[in-house]
């Protein structure tokens, strides 16, 4: 291929940066809306969203910035569709077009219906709609908190829902702010006053949480998750009332007590003067019947009380126990005296026993056994210790005559090797020059061997050793 000298040559850059200025200056694309199914979707940790937008012929890719995703009451996720609204613009390194996402709301269902969706499946996974997490409500409250707006008909109709049912409790009102963007926050803050109040001033039974009706846009603060964890965190049980019947918040799940309305909010906190007095009324009945009845069978216990022998005849009680102690009396006398008889006639026996025996006798002939006894053991005892003399200086003697210390006296001696400890009896065990040494009766001499020839020596003559 033969390149022209007119034509001019685009680097891989020049081409993306041209394709980048035509799309930028299409009006249509700086500020379009496309609707497409997401995909491949991502939500890096910087807080940005890469995603692809697809149907059925095309995909497109799509990001969306931290500071935009903040914005956003719901989290996308793969398989939704939405409608986006942004710009369409090319990614100069990989040469790719994309569309720069400044808003996005999903397709065919509200955001807000979705956000509360999301947001409900994720606390019921936490355990905070749990049945065992919810507090019973007081029987008899004497003060009720109330967060609501300070000026609408919800707080008129609990106070006078209280007024008319339960006249008893006092209503503390925490206002708050019940619509716009700041009333989740107003809505937490009038929960820890409330919170605060009855720490520090005066103890606070139930809580009431209320709302008129309205559009989810309306009610949304109620569905916030600031709100739904003040309210699960709460140490004071908590009714929910917000919207109409039909309508259903996160805080009612959150709460401990549902209330289809304000009203029926400010009924189940408090119970019915009326009922009470109806039923104070059956309680008065059925005391006075059981104490009737209670009086009546004690005084027929006293009658028959008042009849009894006990009471009649007194003595005649009396008379049984003074016999009973007389004959626990004459026991006792004859158990304790019955052993001291018998010893008695047991220390006689011995004192009888010990006069015939003739002790002083029996003494003597034990001294005389003593005496003849002692003066054989006496002349055994000389005869074997001369016996073991005689037997003694046998030994020695023998010993004198194996010692052999005399045989060194009568003029002879040992012969050992240097070592001094290997006895030499034959001259082959020695050699010329080596030195020796002998044992002599009065001590040792070292000595050398000057030859070691054999010779015939006399009788008494030794040979010639150079000590």
């Amino acid at each position: 291929m033969a390149v022209p000298a007119s034509a001019k040559v685009y680097t891989v850059s020049e081409v993306n940066q041209l394709i980048r200025d035509v799309i930028e200056r299409d009006v249509r694309l700086q500020t379009c809306y496309v609707t497409g199914e997401i995909s491949n979707f991502k939500h890096h940790s910087s807080g940005h969203m890469y995603f692809t937008l697809k149907d059925e012929k095309s995909r497109l890719r799509a990001v969306m910035f931290a500071s935009r995703v903040k914005r956003l009451s719901f989290l996308p996720e793969d398989g939704m569709r939405v409608i986006v609204l942004g710009s369409i613009g090319v990614f100069d390194r990989d040469g790719q077009y994309q569309v720069y996402v400044e808003d996005m709301q999903p397709d065919g269902v509200g955001a807000l219906y979705v956000a509360f969706t999301q947001l409900k499946e994720r606390l019921e996974r936490e355990g905070l709609f749990r049945p065992e997490r919810k507090k019973s409500l007081p029987r008899y409250p004497r003060r009720v908190g109330v967060v609501t707006s300070p000026t609408g008909a919800v707080i008129r109709d609990i106070c006078t829902t209280l007024s008319r049912r339960y006249p008893l409790a006092k209503v503390v009102l925490s206002p708050a702010l019940v619509q716009g963007p700041t009333a989740a926050a107003s809505i937490v803050a009038a929960l820890d006053r409330l919170l605060t109040w009855s720490s520090t001033r005066e103890r606070i039974d139930v809580i009431i949480v209320a709302r008129g009706g309205g559009s989810l846009e309306e009610l949304w603060p109620f569905n916030e998750e600031a709100v739904a964890r003040a309210i699960s965190a709460c140490p004071i049980p908590v009714v929910s009332a917000v919207g109409h019947e039909t309508d259903y918040t996160i805080c009612d799940f959150v709460a401990d007590v549902r209330a289809a309305t304000p009203t029926a909010a400010a009924e189940v906190v408090a119970p019915y003067v009326m009922d009470l007095r109806e039923q104070l009324a059956q309680w008065s009945s059925r005391s006075f019947t059981s104490i009737r009845y209670r009086l009546a069978e004690q005084r027929q216990r006293l009658s028959a009380i008042r009849e009894s022998a006990v009471l009649k005849h007194p003595l005649n009680i009396v008379n049984i126990y003074r016999q009973h102690v007389d004959y626990l009396d004459s026991l006792l006398q004859q158990h304790a005296t019955k052993p001291i008889r018998a010893g008695e006639r047991v220390v006689a026996q011995l004192s009888e026993r010990l006069h015939r025996l003739d002790i002083k006798a029996r003494v003597g002939n034990a001294r005389n056994k003593v005496d003849v006894a002692q003066a054989k053991v006496i002349q055994s005892v000389k005869l074997y210790l001369s016996e073991r003399n005689r037997a003694l200086d046998k030994s020695i003697v023998s010993l004198e005559a194996l010692n052999p210390l005399g045989v060194l006296r009568r003029g002879y001696s040992v012969v050992y090797k240097a070592d001094g400890t290997t006895v030499v009896t034959r001259k082959q065990q020695v050699d010329p020059g080596e030195r020796v040494t002998i044992r002599l009766a009065d001590g040792t001499l070292m000595a050398r061997i000057e030859d070691g020839e054999e010779r015939d020596y006399e009788r008494g003559v030794q040979s010639r050793l150079d000590i």
